[in-house]
């Protein structure tokens, strides 16, 4: 091995070591590699320093890797947890190679509110009736006629249910109903789940959502949950912001599909709305059913544009619509109505870190 080499390597080990005195010097004499440590247990967003304390002398490059990026990533040795599970870091010299495993606890939630919809009423000290037609059909050209007749919504057996009905009512050729939470519960932050099964039928359009205060869209909208019945296997998801909303098709959004139609159960849809997860930065993930639709992440440039409103109190809306811009795409088939057409919800509650002792 020429000299450089060996001094390369010197100070490449000493830099892992700090230069405490304990540093490592390549040993012409060993064939292995060796970290500080093959295991690391870990918390989201933090950061530890895997060191190599043996390594043989060799003019290769040290190179290091995970194996699953979303769990946790690795920069010349400092490792920093992005969500709970499981990962390897590599280290490789050569044909020589060394591992930790990391493991990321799960975040450490407690419920703070729910509504399980217990009773034989919708608790009106959590929700409000949004009833009429709204602006240009709630702003999406929607068909219904919203109302809080118990036809259209009600507390049964533990759910709540929000029934469409194809009728003439106040100018309007169907009904259905639309509550939310506004200045009575909101939150910032934390696990938020719903169980929800929603109606099948082309022309549905049934939501589970939350909003910011404030004008729209720059107070923020997050679309937890959107079905559209003529996409019979597909939950979506979206955010729109300022510059990147609905109204432009520019706001963001993904998706997942399943094996089955989505209305045939019910469902767990989960926003883990996270602040300041990585490098400072807060970010949203969804999921359905424990598995992982999309993560939507605060930047820098979404910062300095005014494109990142997900930082102040949001609340809850529910809501069936019929027809409309994207849930009437395909037109509405009416013959859906031979049977009920019913939004049925279970549960909606929210879960808060807890606090360190």
């Amino acid at each position: 091995m020429r000299p450089k080499f060996i001094f390369l390597i010197t100070l490449f080990l000493c830099a892992f070591n700090s230069c405490s005195g304990n540093s490592v010097e390549p040993d012409s004499t060993s064939d292995y590699l060796e970290l500080n440590t093959n295991a690391l247990a870990m918390n989201v967003g933090e950061e530890e320093t895997l060191t190599i304390i043996q390594a043989p002398s060799t003019n290769e490059t040290l190179v290091w890797t995970s194996d699953n990026q979303t769990i946790a990533t690795v920069f010349n040795g400092f490792v920093t947890a992005h969500q709970s599970g499981t990962a390897t870091i590599t280290a490789r010299l050569g044909d020589i190679e060394t591992t930790c495993i990391v493991t990321v606890a799960e975040r450490a939630y407690e419920l703070v509110w729910s509504d399980e919809f217990e009773g034989t009423a919708l608790n009106t000290d959590i929700w409000t009736y949004e009833t009429g037609t709204g602006s240009w059909g709630w702003g999406n050209d929607e068909k219904q006629y919203y109302t809080d007749r118990p036809e259209n919504i009600r507390v049964e057996n533990g759910y709540l249910l929000i029934e469409a009905r194809k009728e003439d009512y106040n100018g309007s050729a169907y009904t259905s109903a639309r509550i939310k939470t506004a200045n009575k519960k909101d939150f910032a932050y934390g696990k938020i789940e719903a169980r929800l099964k929603v109606p099948s039928g082309r022309g549905t359009w049934a939501a589970f959502w939350m909003l910011g205060y404030g004008s729209w869209p720059r107070a923020g909208e997050i679309d937890i949950m959107e079905h559209v019945g003529y996409e019979p296997k597909i939950f979506h998801t979206a955010l729109h912001t300022k510059n990147k909303n609905g109204m432009n098709g520019q706001n963001f959004h993904s998706n997942q599909e399943l094996t089955e139609n989505v209305a045939d159960d019910f469902h767990i849809i989960t926003m883990e709305w996270t602040e300041k997860e990585i490098s400072g930065f807060d970010r949203i993930h969804i999921y359905v059913d424990g598995v992982k639709t999309k993560t939507f992440g605060e930047t820098s440039q979404l910062q300095e544009s005014d494109d990142w409103p997900f930082n102040d109190k949001f609340f809850f809306i529910l809501n069936l619509a019929i027809g409309g811009q994207w849930g009437g795409a395909q037109g509405i088939d009416d013959s859906m109505f031979d049977n009920p057409v019913i939004y049925q919800v279970d549960y909606v509650k929210v879960y808060q870190l807890k606090s360190k002792q």
